[in-house]
Formats: structure tokens, C-alpha cells, sequence
């Protein structure tokens, strides 16, 4: 079964992500693709790698939880270019 994340995600235009700061576009890179199949602690790695910061399993989650909380707000308010 394919992650539901990944499929709602996939058809997201680029200015939906391009509108979230730089901390919730990493972790929503590290949730998708091939990162998404990884372990916790893998992500968590990367994510040091990616923002030169610490990264706890409770930050991640918190992190990830509200760049969703975002782009569904985005998504339900409409294309950021004004285009429906």
C-alpha cells in the first residue's frame, strides 16, 4: 500500500512548498521518496546534514505535523498565483 502522505504531497503544486520556510521543506523531503522508507534516526541524520541543527524524534514530528497543518490551509484557501 503506498504511503498516504506521499500521494497527497505528489500533486502539490511547487508554490505550495515553496511558500514553507526552510525547517518544514526539509522535513517534508525527508518524509517522501526513498527518505520516507527510512528509519527514524536515518531522517533525523539527514535532516542534521541538511540544517546544521539537532533534530529530536518530538521535533520532527512537530515539525512535519505543522508544515501539513499549512499546506492544507494553503490548499483549501487556493493556488498561491491566484489561478482556480
Amino acid at each position: 500500500m503506498k504511503d498516504l502522505r506521499t500521494e497527497l504531497l505528489r500533486g502539490l503544486k511547487r508554490e505550495y512548498l515553496a511558500a514553507l520556510d526552510s525547517e518544514e521543506r526539509a522535513v517534508i523531503e525527508a518524509s517522501l521518496g526513498e527518505m520516507g522508507t527510512k528509519s527514524d534516526a536515518v531522517k533525523l541524520g539527514w535532516l542534521k546534514a541538511r540544517t546544521k541543527e539537532t533534530w529530536t524524534k518530538q521535533r520532527y514530528t512537530r515539525s512535519f505535523n505543522r508544515a501539513l497543518e499549512k499546506l492544507r490551509r494553503m490548499v483549501e484557501e487556493g493556488p498561491p498565483d491566484g489561478d482556480r
